[in-house]
Parts: C-alpha cells; structure tokens; sequence
C-alpha cells in the first residue's frame, strides 16, 4: 500500500475539516511539516511574532466562525500563549499545532524541550501530545470539536518531529473518516426553562436584552433581530455580538459597555434581563446591584455551565448555544400576545441620543486633536460594512462609544482579558478573513508598541489595513486613573516617537498629522493607497468616561 508522511496526513486531516489558511512563523521543530503544508491549497500568513499569529488566528476564527490555526516551533509555542490566554475570553476556537522534538528523545533534555502540553492546559480548552502519526486524524479532530463545540475557545496539539516524518498507509485518514458524527456539537436549550424565560419577560414592564460573546460564536443577525421584534424588547451588543441587530435599528440601545453608554447604564431601572452569551462578569457588576436593580429576574443562556449563575443566581438558567436557543425562544416567543415596551424603549432611545450628542459636542477642532474629532473624522471615510478593529486604552473608548456597528462580523476588540496590543494582529487576521473590504485599526500608541512591526507581515502578504494611530505620549488609561487616585504618573509616560516614520521604514503608506485641520485631507490619502496606511496623530491627553468612571469608583463617588 502506497505511503504518506505524518505531515502530509496532518495536512490533510486540516483540510477535510474546510481548513485553508494558516498564521504562525517558522521553526525547527515543524520544517518538515511546512515543506509539505506549502504545497498544498493553504494560505500561509508568516508572522513576526507568533503571539502576533494567535491574535491573527483568534481574529480570523471569530469573524468567520471557523477554527483559525497557529502553526509554532517549541520556543515559539512559549512565545503564543498570550494569544491563547486572551482567546479563552474572546472565544475564539484557535487549534494551536507547535512541533517538538522527536518523541523518543523527550523528557532527557531535548533540544528547546519543555512541557508544551502543560503549559498550554491552564488557558485552553483542552491539549494533547498526538502520541502516534496513525492517529493525526483522530486529534486532528478532537481538537476541532473541542474548539467549536460549547463555549468556543483554543486548544493545543503538539507534534514532534518523528510523527511528522513517519510513513503511514495513505488510507488512514480514509478509514478513521470525517463526517457528521465528527463534527461540532451544536446544543440547545430545555423547552421548559425557554418557556419560563419568556413568561417572565412577557410579565416585564422594563426588559432588556444582552447579546454577549456568545451570541456572536452561534447567532445569526437575522434570527436575533426577528426575536427581538417578536417581543418588542430593547437590546444592547457587546464584543463579537457587535452588529448582530444593527445600531441604527429602533430596538437598539448600542454598544453594551456601562461607562461608554447611558442608555445601557438604566439596566438599573430594568425589571428583567435577558444574556445571551454574556457572562454575568466584572463588565457587568458580576450580576449585582448596582449595576441591576433589587428584585430583577436575571435570565442567562450559555453554552458552558460555567457561566451560568457562578457570580449570582439567576431565575432562569438555559445551557445551549445561543444561536438554537434564539429560534426557540422565537418560536415560543411568536404565539404569545405582547405588552408594549414603546415607553421604555423611547425612554433609552432618548438618553442614548442625548448621550450621542454630548459625545458629539467634544469633537471640536483643536490641537492636539480630541479622540472625539478624530472619531467623528474617521466615520466620514468609513461605512457601515467597513470592519474595525479597537485596541488601547482611552483612546479607542472614545471611538468605541460614538462609531456604530452595523453589521456582524465588523467589531474587534481586545476581550474582557483587556491584553492590549492585538491592533495590528487582529487587523490582520480580519483582514485575511474578509479580502473584499478595507480593514480600519484603530489604536493608541502604547499599544501598537507591542505588534508595530507587524505592518511589515501586511506588506509583505498585501494586507492593506488603515489604521488610525493615537499618539498622546501615555499609557492613557493608567497614566489618567493614576493621575486621580494618587496625583502622579508612575511608569506610564512615553515619548513622541514617530510611529509614521517606522511604518514608512517597513514599507506602508504614512503620514504625521500634526494638526487636526489636516486629518481628513490625511485619511482621504490614507485610504486612496492600496497597501498598508498608517496616520501618527497627534491627540490630547484626555480621560475617558472609562478611567473616570474607575476613578470615581475607587474614590467612592458610588458608593
């Protein structure tokens, strides 16, 4: 019987799981596995740092909801898992593959050895040393159920290298087959606690609904929105659930984050809550009051039992993926007669386009430019399909806040891990996942010191990102809630450096925007390239409601 490597079964269990691009950087431990990967029907984005490539992966995987695999060498396996960590909070479904020396060598002080596997457990779903080349397809496999099933998140596979050498029967893949049974699970909720849901939402006056990270791993736009308009309900988006009901529709209340929008801050007033997909997490008071009034019914829907009432009980607990357990609600949802929230809604509408309006009203032309102006200049040149990602500290509050989201698979952010630096790498993996729009990176110059360099990746691979940098000299946000609380900044201070003129050296399009009365003339050029751009604009050190709302809680302003 004729023979294939390990790594070309390793390749083609890949692609019999509709797997086709590939982020990571090349190493001694996978060279056989990449001289066989390159000639087959991937797409290979080599990174400059291979923490860059699982921040590119996680990006990649959410926005198309599909594993995004980071390829690694065993000192680069150490140098990804910050990616790993920070996509167990966005849940991103990442299989992270890292060679390693060959087996019969491991645990006597092999080369660059260490505990790959260990180190990887803590802060995935699940890692395993593939013990035996025969069984590639069968890990290949775990590992992809693992990520995608649940609530989705990254996972880790070692391979040394004499698997990756070893000559197996070209039948095995065959024989172990990849089928329905093989793939994600999908589950979805008890009909008796969906119907417990809605009679408690039916009997409101105040309801609201949550669309967290989990909604946006299962949930399509369309069924959320006719749940939504079934019952009449107002909603409010966060993390990848951004634009799954777009902000411009008349039941939402925008962008679900309590200090960044007024109208979210009444769920105090709110008599029932629905999450979906949300965990009752530090974003949301873990659940108390405030931010929810006494005597709220709290109603949660996850697919990890994990999140289901572990910081405050709820009344009504739905273990599902949120994308079926919305059809069943909808379902139940249609055949009740509905009270009007008209009064509630308008209520929020109100506040939110007052809110909107007060933003609006620090967008003054002025130098340094106010995030605020810079915000209202970028939405100029952008539309309501254009993807962005939003990295840094107060700066990107600013455009968070006042930039709507309209569509799905549109909204990066860095996660409730708050890792800062993923701009350029999910700039990327955005960009790879949807060829046919202009990505928008917006970050601040603190953080675009951790992945900078990776504007020369996007050159090199055509990836032409815009991005719009904030350059204040701080680390914002640590730089104002130091300022408040203790009077003095302490290891938050930064100098002017030229951004522009390190993204010119890696070969993108760039300019210095000294003054704001030249930003939209700089974006208009920006956007005309068709490479890689990058403006260095100068902004004021201005705190955001983010920082001055930790100030203030500190400080005991509420109590």
């Amino acid at each position: 019987m004729a023979k294939i490597s390990g790594s070309l079964l390793l390749a083609r269990s890949l692609q019999a799981h509709g797997i086709d691009t590939l982020f990571g950087i090349a190493g001694d431990h996978f060279l056989h596995l990449l001289d066989i990967l390159v000639d087959e029907p991937f797409r290979m984005i080599d990174t400059r740092h291979e923490g860059a490539a699982s921040h590119a992966a996680d990006a990649y995987a959410r926005t198309l909801r599909r594993p995004g695999v980071v390829l690694s060498t065993t000192p680069g396996h150490a140098n990804a898992l910050p990616g790993l960590a920070n996509a167990m909070h966005s849940q991103a479904p990442i299989i992270n593959i890292a060679g390693a020396s060959d087996s019969r060598n491991l645990g006597r002080g092999a080369m660059q050895e260490f505990d790959q596997v260990g180190v990887a457990a803590p802060i995935t779903k699940g890692a395993w040393q593939i013990p035996s080349a025969e069984r590639i397809p069968e890990f290949v496999n775990l590992a992809v159920r693992t990520a995608m099933s649940g609530k989705r998140g990254p996972v880790h596979l070692t391979i040394p290298q004499d698997l990756q050498e070893a000559m197996v029967d070209d039948d095995v893949l065959e024989r172990y087959g990849i089928g329905e049974n093989t793939m994600p699970l999908t589950v979805a909720g008890d009909p008796g606690q969906i119907a417990a849901a809605i009679d408690i939402l039916k009997n409101s006056e105040r309801p609201m609904i949550i669309a967290g990270t989990g909604a946006g791993a299962t949930a399509l736009p369309e069924k959320l929105q006719r749940l939504v308009e079934t019952m009449g309900v107002p909603v409010t988006t966060t993390d990848s659930a951004r634009g799954l009901i777009s902000d411009d529709h008349e039941l939402s209340i925008g962008f679900g984050y309590l200090p960044l929008n007024k109208a979210v801050a009444r769920v105090r007033e709110a008599d029932a809550v629905l999450f979906l997909g949300q965990q009752l997490d530090y974003t949301w008071g873990f659940g108390g009051t405030p931010p929810f009034a006494e005597g709220v019914k709290r109603i949660s829907v996850d697919p990890s039992p994990h999140h289901l009432g572990t910081s405050r009980s709820v009344d009504v607990a739905i273990l599902g993926d949120v994308g079926p357990v919305i059809d069943q609600m909808t379902d139940v949802a249609a055949k009740v007669s509905w009270p009007s929230f008209s009064v509630w809604n308008k209520s929020l509408q109100d506040e939110r386009e007052k809110h909107q309006a007060e933003l609006s009203e620090l967008a003054v032309e002025a130098d340094p430019a106010h995030p605020m102006f810079v915000s209202e200049t970028l939405q100029k040149h952008i539309t309501a399909d254009t993807p962005m990602v939003f990295d840094g500290g107060d700066y990107a509050h600013f455009f968070r806040a006042s930039v709507p989201a309209r569509k799905s698979e549109r909204w990066l952010y860095v996660s409730s891990f708050g890792m800062i630096g993923i701009n350029m790498p999910y700039a990327m993996g955005l960009q790879v996942a949807l060829p046919n729009h202009r990505v928008v990176c917006v970050t601040g110059d603190g953080s675009f010191g951790f992945h900078g360099l990776e504007i020369d990746t996007m050159v090199r691979h055509n990836l032409p990102v815009v991005t719009i940098l904030g350059n204040n000299s701080i680390w914002g946000i640590d730089w104002q809630i130091q300022k408040g609380l203790y009077g003095r900044p302490v290891w938050t201070d930064l100098l002017p450096t030229r951004w522009d003129k390190v993204a010119d050296g890696l070969g993108a399009y760039a300019e210095n925007v000294e003054h704001a009365a030249d930003l939209d003339g700089a974006m208009t050029r920006a956007f005309a390239q068709g490479k890689p751009a990058l403006l260095n604009v100068n902004i004021e050190q201005v705190i955001s409601p983010v920082a001055q709302e930790a100030v203030e809680r500190k400080l005991g302003a509420h109590g």
